[in-house]
C-alpha cells in the first residue's frame, strides 16, 4: 500500500502520459506497416536484396537514430517518475510496517492475556492476582502472606505517563524498559529480564500500545472526571490528596494498589490490606521533606 502523496500523484500522471503515448505509437506503427507479398522464400532477409548504401546510411540510419532518441526520451521520463514516487513508496512501506507490527503485537497480547490484568478496554482493572507479604502492616509479625488483587494501570494512557516526549516508536525507551524488566508486581516479559519475549515481540507490543493510545485531550478529560468523582465521593479530602492518590500513590505509597480485602492462604479467612504512610516510598522514592528538597531544590520558590 502506498501513501497518497503529491509525489505519487505526479508520478501517476506522468506514467499515464507515457503509457498513452506508447499506445499511440504502437497503433500508428501497425497501421503504417506493409502486408506480406509472396512466399517465405521471397521475403526471407537472406534471400532478398538488401538496401544499397545510400538507403542504409540515409533513411535507415535516421530511423535507427530516431528509435534511439525515443528510447532515451522514455528513460528520461521513467527515471524521474521512479524518483518522484519513491517518497510515497517509502512512506507507504513505513505505514504498512507499523500496521503489521501493531497487529502482531495485538495478537501477542491476546495470547499473553494482558487484558486479564489491564482490562478488556485497556483502561485498567482490579484483577491482577498476587501473593503479597504484608507483614510490616502488623507490629507483631514479620511475615504475613495474603492472596489479593492488584489494581493494574491503564494501558491506553501509558504514553501519558512514560515516554511523554516520544514522537515515534524509535524514541520509546521507558515502556520498553518496563516490558523487558517488569515493574511492581508485573514480571519481566523481555529476554533481557529473563522473560519469554524476543526484542521483536516486545517492539510489536509497543507498536500495538502506540496505536491504541488515547489523544492527550481525552486523557485529560478522563483524569478530570476521575478527580471530580473522587472528590464527590470523599468531600473530606483536599484536592491535593485526591490528585496524589489518583496519580502518585501507586508508586510512592506502600501497598496502595493492593488495598482492600484479601484472602489468607488455605482458606484462613479474610484480612484487610492497608496502605502504608502516604508518600513513604515503594517503587518510587519516599516523598518526605528531605527527598522533596533533593528532587525539587526550588520547591520553596
Amino acid at each position: 500500500m502506498y501513501a497518497a502523496t503529491t509525489e505519487r500523484s505526479i508520478a501517476m500522471v506522468l506514467l499515464a502520459v507515457v503509457v498513452v503515448g506508447w499506445a499511440i505509437y504502437v497503433f500508428v506503427n501497425i497501421r503504417r506497416s506493409k502486408r506480406e507479398v509472396g512466399s517465405e522464400i521471397e521475403l526471407a532477409a537472406n534471400r532478398g536484396s538488401l538496401p544499397d548504401d545510400e538507403v542504409l546510411e540515409g533513411s535507415r540510419l535516421e530511423q535507427v537514430q530516431a528509435f534511439g532518441v525515443l528510447m532515451l526520451l522514455i528513460i528520461a521520463l521513467v527515471l524521474p517518475i521512479y524518483w518522484l514516487r519513491e517518497g510515497g513508496r517509502r512512506a507507504g512501506a513505513e505505514v504498512g510496517f507499523s500496521q503489521r507490527a501493531a497487529d502482531a503485537g495485538e495478537r501477542l497480547a491476546e495470547e499473553l492475556e494482558c487484558v486479564v490484568c489491564h482490562g478488556a478496554d485497556l483502561g485498567g482493572a482490579n484483577y491482577a492476582p498476587v501473593v503479597l507479604d504484608i507483614g510490616n502492616q502488623f507490629s507483631d509479625q514479620d511475615t504475613y502472606i495474603v492472596k489479593t488483587t492488584w489494581r493494574a494501570p491503564a494501558l491506553d494512557t501509558v504514553f501519558s505517563r512514560f515516554d511523554t516526549d516520544a514522537e515515534n516508536l524509535d524514541e520509546v525507551d521507558e515502556v520498553r524498559q518496563i516490558l523487558n524488566y517488569g515493574r511492581g508486581v508485573m514480571p519481566a516479559w523481555g529476554l533481557p529480564g529473563g522473560g519469554p519475549l524476543t526484542s521483536q515481540e516486545v517492539d510489536n507490543i509497543i507498536a500495538w500500545l502506540w496505536r491504541e493510545r488515547l489523544p492527550d485531550a481525552e486523557v485529560q478529560e478522563r483524569a478530570l472526571a476521575a478527580k471530580q468523582q473522587e472528590m464527590s465521593r470523599s468531600p473530606e479530602k483536599s484536592e491535593g490528596q485526591v490528585l496524589f492518590e489518583l496519580h502518585c500513590a501507586r508508586c510512592h505509597t506502600p501497598r496502595w494498589p493492593a488495598r482492600g480485602p484479601a484472602q489468607l492462604p488455605n482458606n484462613g479467612g479474610e484480612v484487610q490490606v492497608l496502605p502504608g504512610p502516604p508518600g513513604s516510598g515503594r517503587y518510587g522514592p519516599a516523598l518526605n521533606s528531605v527527598s522533596l528538597k533533593r528532587l525539587f531544590p526550588d520547591i520553596e520558590d
